[in-house]
């Protein structure tokens, strides 16, 4: 192999870290993961919940990086993705089966990913403060001409790619778009059913191993189990996005804040008994998840702006969840990254070509597919969006589902 691009992933989630596996299975090993987590254990709060994996995307994406016997054998709750929706008074409207799309924690998926990737590869407490192009050297110096600035007061330079796999608010992404993800006007607060709870065998009726969605009166709220087998329940608001302002106090005096606003007439207050008891006795403290999203036509940038860089996953096309195919739209990212470096930069395609060329050809290509799919997932997720929060939101889905089956 010819001298190998030296490459920086920008963030340890799962489209980094299947970069970092995809990379290393294929011989190319001159790549540094750079995460802003002290270690690998996850501070309060940002375990996340749980996700379904798809099979032309996320499932294949395991398969690919060798880790899908794993996953299925030991991680994937096959049962868990049966969805039941409901109206505000708890009439049942939709009970969908478990697909053939199972289920596994982020942190699961996470530490699966960790696992495959060899120790030394990743660079933990190294949260990016900037990305900075070092003045004086030219454009087709590519990622070589930017430093990477530390928030741990550290820096490093000289990569031939740089990819920005850091999400949301990524640091790289200003260096090649000026697109920055707006408020939808949505938000989720998370609370907890643990086993243990009052509520425990009503969460275990309502959505069993998968997920209850009450839709209806311009919000939401949502019963998930995850792997330990407990349930995470998520009250999906239409709020402004400095809601939390209005309650004071410590985590358990706004969590109190909180639940006594939700039982009013703006929020739950009419809803049917069966739901309105998993907002008295949810478990806090309540944290809060402003959802954040592009427009579709913010997604896609002109290639010759930001030679050696690039972005994968929430960085790149960020959307509402709405759509229940982030992350796996964030795998395949990796997955056709990875497959055009090997293209353009192995071997075989080198030839009298330069580094930095084959690099670029790879960005071009892999560009190409992830702007169309980036562009389609988040006109997917507006659009479950916007009916799940209408005021007959569980029928309303019930009709797009079934729009959905017949265009199928």
């Amino acid at each position: 192999m010819p001298d190998q691009p030296r490459i920086a992933i920008i963030g340890g989630g799962p489209s980094g870290l299947l970069l970092a596996r995809l990379l290393e299975l294929n011989g190319f090993t001159n790549y540094l993961v750079f995460e802003r987590d002290a270690s690998e254990t996850p501070g309060p709060g940002q375990q996340g919940g749980t996700l379904d994996l798809h099979e032309a995307t996320g499932q294949l994406a395991l398969k690919r990086a060798g880790l899908f016997e794993e996953f299925s054998n030991h991680l994937a709750r096959w049962d868990a993705s049966c969805i039941h929706v409901v109206d505000p008074q708890a009439t049942t409207v939709i009970r969908q089966a478990a697909q053939s799309r199972p289920e596994i924690d982020r942190i699961q998926l996470r530490q699966l990913l960790l696992d495959s990737v060899p120790i030394e590869k990743i660079r933990w407490g190294h949260g990016v403060a900037s990305v900075n192009r070092i003045t004086g050297i030219g454009t087709r110096a590519a990622a070589k001409s930017h430093t990477i600035q530390f928030k741990n007061g550290t820096s490093t330079s000289g990569f031939d790619l740089i990819v920005g796999a850091d999400g949301t608010w990524s640091r790289v992404r200003s260096l090649i778009t000026p697109a920055n993800p707006r408020y939808s006007g949505k938000m989720f607060i998370e609370g907890r059913v643990p086993c243990d709870s009052a509520i425990y065998s009503a969460a275990q009726d309502m959505a069993g191993s998968g997920n209850m969605m009450a839709l209806g009166q311009g919000k939401n709220l949502n019963v998930q189990q995850v792997a330990d087998g407990t349930y995470r329940v998520y009250f999906g608001l239409q709020v402004e996005e400095d809601f939390q302002k209005q309650f004071c106090g410590d985590e358990t005096s706004m969590t109190e804040c909180m639940r006594e606003c939700f039982r009013g007439p703006d929020f739950f207050g009419s809803w049917s008994p069966k739901l309105k008891q998993f907002v008295e006795l949810a478990e806090g403290p309540f944290r809060l998840w402003p959802l954040y999203c592009f427009d579709p036509e913010e997604v896609g940038w002109t290639r010759r702006i930001s030679p050696g860089l690039t972005l994968l996953g929430d960085a790149a096309h960020c959307s509402t969840p709405f759509a229940g195919e982030g992350v796996n739209c964030s795998m395949q990212d990796a997955v056709v990254l990875a497959d055009a470096i090997i293209r353009h930069c192995g071997s075989s395609s080198i030839g009298e070509e330069t580094v930095s060329d084959g690099i670029e050809k790879a960005l071009a290509e892999y560009e190409m597919d992830m702007f169309a799919r980036g562009q389609d997932l988040i006109r997917k997720s507006r659009t479950i969006e916007e009916v799940a929060y209408r005021d007959d939101g569980a029928r309303e889905l019930l009709k797009l589902f079934q729009r959905m089956a017949e265009g199928a």
